[in-house]
């Protein structure tokens, strides 16, 4: 019992590990400067061939400079990793790229900087580690740039600004760190919320006291009961943390993060909807129900009462929970993609789905006796309707409220 209980951190520790391996890659220090834009900007190469490169050129960095079309899925990847590398948040984003490495750490340059800019930005003495310079008018002569140094907000400025006056400025305004606590105060209580939501899932409910109240038919002590009913939430935990961490990855390939939050948002609007169409028209066709023949193999592994067949009920549970109120998970991790990195939206994601196990703990703990048990499954299966009208209310309530105020 012991190695078991040891077996779950592990999975956990392995878990995380192989998303390290990848921002332990891209931090490792390169003299090649990137660039990417999409092979359909006709302004972007012609920027590149006159302006950017001659700039760069001009400063001393003459080695190796590689051209990327990001249109294409693998160079899309890799320009994802670079972002994620340097902890740039997604909300900072233009149609070119330029990764410039210098002494001291790495200049970013987004959009159509005038080359002059370019120039005084390499030329600054006292340049931060990180620095990225954002110019995103495309056509016309521009009038202002950006500047950010993973300190403060970002900060506008007049194109007849010094590179070393707005550096300065920017240094000096303080403020939160974009970078991941300046969304805190937003994002944290928005996870929270909608982890706690999401937790109110009649397919997770009915099978943990299905296991509950098995266990206690025959017999079980009640050290056993909690201990296989731990199991069995740590599996929906991993799995339901593994499928968000493969969709957090997939989404962070989109162009435009806002538009996939917006997405995400109607999904959610959608499936509320399709809850409560269920209450309101029970022989509705569309249902948001665990498939049957995955209900019955649950139900015959937990007859086992066995600790591999517990932890393949709550695999598939985990698995099977997803389309059953995976539309405020989508919402969710497209929202963090859109707000904040890629570290900082796995600890968030992490946080959501504590909070999404949650009351099955409690649940858990709270199921001392026979009678208790027998309360809870017969309140489940009396109010399970009610629990999806008030659960589609709330996803589109949710889905209105991030399209309104959030996104």
């Amino acid at each position: 019992m012991k190695k078991a209980l040891i077996f779950f951190p592990i999975l956990i520790l392995v878990l995380l590990g192989n998303i390290s391996p990848v921002l332990a890659q891209n931090n490792q220090s390169s003299d090649v400067v990137h660039i990417f834009f999409s092979a359909g900007c006709g302004d972007c190469w012609p920027y590149v061939e006159d302006v950017l490169i001659p700039a760069i050129e001009k400063y001393g960095i003459s080695g190796a400079k590689e051209i990327h079309d990001y249109t294409t899925p693998a160079e899309r990847q890799r320009m994802s990793e670079m972002i994620d590398a340097i902890e740039m948040p997604r909300s900072i984003a233009d149609s070119l790229y330029a990764f410039v490495p210098t002494k001291n750490g790495i200049l970013v340059i987004l959009g159509h900087v005038p080359g002059n800019l370019i120039e005084e930005a390499l030329r600054l003495q006292n340049r931060p580690s990180k620095m990225i310079l954002w110019q995103p008018k495309m056509h016309g002569e521009p009038t202002e740039y950006k500047v950010w140094a993973w300190k403060g907000d970002v900060q506008t400025f007049s194109i007849q600004t010094p590179i070393e006056e707005a550096l300065k400025s920017l240094l000096n305004s303080g403020g939160k760190l974009p970078a991941g606590l300046a969304n805190l105060s937003e994002l944290l209580p928005t996870v929270l919320v909608t982890g706690l939501l999401d937790s109110v899932n009649p397919c997770a409910f009915a099978v943990i006291l299905l296991l509950i109240a098995f266990l206690f038919t025959l017999r079980q002590s009640r050290s056993r009961i909690l201990f296989l009913g731990a199991v069995y939430i740590a599996m929906i935990f991993i799995v339901y943390f593994a499928i968000g961490t493969g969709l957090f990855r997939a989404i962070r390939l989109s162009n435009d993060p806002h538009f996939v939050a917006k997405a995400g948002s109607y999904l959610l609007i959608v499936l509320g909807v399709i809850n409560l169409l269920e209450y309101f028209f029970p022989r509705f066709p569309v249902k948001l129900h665990m498939p049957t023949f995955i209900g019955e193999k649950t139900q015959q592994l937990i007859q086992q009462a066995s600790l591999p067949a517990v932890i393949g009920a709550g695999f598939l549970v985990g698995l099977c929970t997803f389309p059953c109120s995976g539309g405020i998970y989508v919402s969710i991790i497209t929202l963090l993609n859109a707000k904040t990195t890629f570290s900082w939206g796995l600890v968030y994601l992490f946080i959501y789905n504590l909070v999404f196990v949650l009351p099955l703990i409690v649940i858990l703990l709270s199921l001392g006796n026979r009678m208790v048990a027998k309360r809870w499954a017969s309140w489940e299966r009396e109010h399970s309707l009610k629990i999806r009208l008030w659960y589609g209310l709330l996803m589109v309530a949710l889905g209105a409220s991030m399209l309104m105020w959030i996104i």
